[in-house]
């Protein structure tokens, strides 16, 4: 129980002190996800230990402090913040709680981007604007009448004398924000972070000239006071008719499955809007059902808000485990408190090596960043270290392999340590499903488990066993039937006609990759005249640097290794290379090309061999230098870019058309 009361301390301080830099200062020091998450698990200690629960915890309140610089205003009707759902779960079980409370009734609910801004309230007595104010606490807002007559889209006067009062979102469009810090850097002043940092500390100058000069907008997404309105599109509607700033991008929404598709579509679609959003809100769309769905303490039962997920995450620590590889480093691994990061859940996060270990800092139990950016592993990238507890164990790297318990080497100004055991269990493995990858060999059937189980049942010690398998010991191992073991002997045997790049690939050689191997086969041709190579004949090669030259090398000095070469070539695995002529006038030589979205016909890789092969350079981004770009199913941002570039775009269908064309348009 000590320990809990701690972490709550813990997360009720952090949560206001970022709570604080982040409504009063204009100056957030984490994202609003890492917010969330924090929050999320203060909720859920809260209500597992209500008698814990402080009186200042957040969780306790709508918003935080009003600046003392501005004049408080107290809201007429409170201005709720709403609850966050982050996935397709979340908003269909939010849509359940809708249903459980008016069942038998017709839902209907209204879409709207959740503009990324300060929200506002605006009053208008016989048509004119007479007050304004921000959020503030929800309850006590902070006065800014005159700011916000300074913006062009909010009109002062309404076209009739109506009597209301009008909530929106006050934001930065990105070409503002893009102008104003151009000036901030001109004028040596620090820039602001990002658009809604800017729109808050515009909308918050006591002198209203300087709030004119940001070039503010709003949109208008609420009407407050006229009892005539029974819907919140009739509320939208209203507001248009009045000339109100209206986004209109809304949406109304039958049921929650196009509420989903809605969301989906503004995932992909919202970079190319000229404001920032974070999110979708979702409304029960008719008033009398929100009134009968009702609120809790601080927000409407009938909304949520939707928040695109966020590459970084805060979660728990739970422990550290080590991976070796093929190559005998010992990576460590963090086991999270599982979290979902870009629509999938994270469980493991890598931690590097031992240096990154130190430099964090890393304990047992330490709440942690996690960072996913495209990784097949996200990692860790930072500690937060404020909600530490004083118990906690601080981890040290071990110095033996947890696979077969060598002491592990470590050379100097090198961040990783070795196992450099050659009969290392897990390396062994690991070697074998790389030679086995699709990358490599491709022997199809030879999957993880499958090597894992021949390596435990002692069917194979070492890769070269592959190619004396007998097909009486498969049969009799578990989910082995005579098909799938004739089919893994066939491939296993077909995959000696591999190609001298594949096969160089395959021997898992410490920084050569598939680029490297392609001309580490073009220059030698055969595996024989591969294993004469020197150091001065390496480093001479395009794109071949020292560290890969050394590495090369030093694979080929060893006993093993040599030994296992020489196997291969003597089972008959020793392709000699053709080197490919590219036609001057074929259609993708010389050209830059980018694959996106899914390719149903080829794999991505498939694809990216054929282009290789007709002299094409495939890279993984879309700059001003790509020349096409290849778009599968639910391409995204590369394909957004390359039309924002002008770049030509085809579809597969398009793509293996164009195999037989002489050359490419443009």
């Amino acid at each position: 129980m000590k320990e809990i009361k701690e972490e709550i301390y813990k997360l009720v301080k952090l949560l206001n002190k970022y709570s604080y830099d982040y409504y009063v200062e204009d100056n957030p020091q984490i994202s609003d996800t890492e917010y969330d998450t924090l929050y999320k698990q203060l909720e859920k200690l809260e209500k597992e230990y209500p008698e814990l629960i402080q009186e200042n915890s957040p969780t306790q309140r709508v918003g935080d402090v009003v600046l003392s610089e501005f004049e408080k205003v107290t809201h007429k009707v409170p201005m709720l913040s709403l609850s966050n759902t982050f996935s397709t779960e979340d908003l269909r079980d939010f849509d359940n709680r809708i249903k459980k409370v008016v069942a038998n009734r017709k839902i209907e609910y209204i879409c709207e981007l959740k503009i990324d801004g300060l929200a506002i309230s605006i009053n208008y007595v016989n048509g004119k604007l007479i007050s304004a104010a921000t959020r503030g606490d929800g309850t006590v807002g902070e006065e800014v009448t005159d700011n916000i007559k300074t913006i062009f889209s909010i009109p002062k006067v309404l076209k009739e004398n109506k009597t209301f009062e009008v909530r929106g979102e006050v934001y930065l469009p990105k070409k503002s924000f893009n102008i104003l810090n151009e000036e901030r850097k001109e004028n040596n002043e620090v820039l602001f972070a990002n658009p809604r940092n800017a729109a808050a500390g515009s909308l918050r100058q006591l002198d209203s000239k300087i709030t004119a000069q940001r070039r503010l907008s709003a949109f208008i997404y609420s009407v407050v006071g006229d009892n005539t309105i029974e819907s919140q599109l009739q509320a939208l509607k209203t507001a248009e008719e009045y000339e109100l700033p209206v986004n209109n991008n809304y949406k109304l929404c039958k049921n929650i499955d196009e509420v989903i598709n809605y969301i989906e579509y503004w995932d992909i679609n919202r970079k190319n809007l000229p404001y920032e959003i974070d999110g979708i809100v979702i409304k029960v769309n008719s008033y009398s059902l929100q009134e009968e769905i009702g609120y809790t303490q601080k927000s409407p039962r009938w909304a949520t808000a939707f928040k695109f997920p966020e590459e970084e995450l805060a979660t728990k620590l739970l422990d550290v485990e080590l991976s070796v590889g093929r190559t005998g480093i010992v990576t460590p691994v963090a086991q999270l408190d599982p979290i979902v990061i870009s629509g999938s859940t994270v469980s493991k996060a890598s931690l590097h090596n031992k240096d990154v270990i130190d430099e964090l800092d890393i304990h047992i139990g330490d709440m942690v960043i996690v960072k996913k950016a495209g990784e097949i592993i996200p990692k860790v990238v930072r500690v937060l270290k404020e909600l530490r507890l004083e118990n906690s164990e601080k981890y040290i790297m071990p110095n033996r392999c947890p696979s077969c318990n060598s002491e592990l080497v470590s050379k100097k100004d090198d961040p990783f340590i070795r196992c450099v055991n050659p009969e290392c269990p897990e390396q062994n493995i690991r070697k074998i499903i790389h030679f086995a990858s699709r990358d490599a060999l491709n022997i199809e059937g030879l999957g993880d488990k499958v090597v894992a189980t021949l390596y435990e049942k002692g069917i194979i010690s070492h890769t070269i066993d592959l190619f004396s398998l007998e097909r009486e010991k498969l049969i009799d191992l578990d989910r082995m039937g005579e098909k799938s073991v004739d089919n893994l002997l066939t491939a296993i045997e077909n995959s000696k006609n591999s190609t001298l790049d594949k096969v160089i690939y395959a021997l898992g050689i410490l920084n050569v990759g598939k680029k490297a191997a392609k001309i580490l086969a073009e220059k030698y041709l055969n595996l024989t005249t591969l294993m004469t190579a020197t150091v001065d004949e390496l480093i001479n090669l395009p794109d071949i640097g020292l560290i890969t030259a050394e590495s090369v090398i030093d694979f080929l000095s060893n006993e093993i290794n040599i030994k296992f070469i020489n196997d291969l070539i003597s089972i008959g695995m020793n392709p000699q290379y053709e080197v490919q002529k590219i036609e001057d006038d074929n259609i993708f030589n010389g050209k830059t090309i980018v694959l996106t979205g899914k390719l149903v016909e080829l794999t991505r890789n498939e694809a990216k061999e054929y282009l290789e092969k007709l002299g094409a350079k495939v890279t993984g981004s879309v700059t001003t230098k790509t020349d096409l770009v290849l778009a599968g199913e639910k391409a995204g941002s590369k394909l957004v870019k390359a039309e924002q570039l002008g770049i030509q775009v085809i579809s597969e269908e398009e793509f293996i058309s164009m195999l037989g064309e002489k050359k490419v348009n443009g």
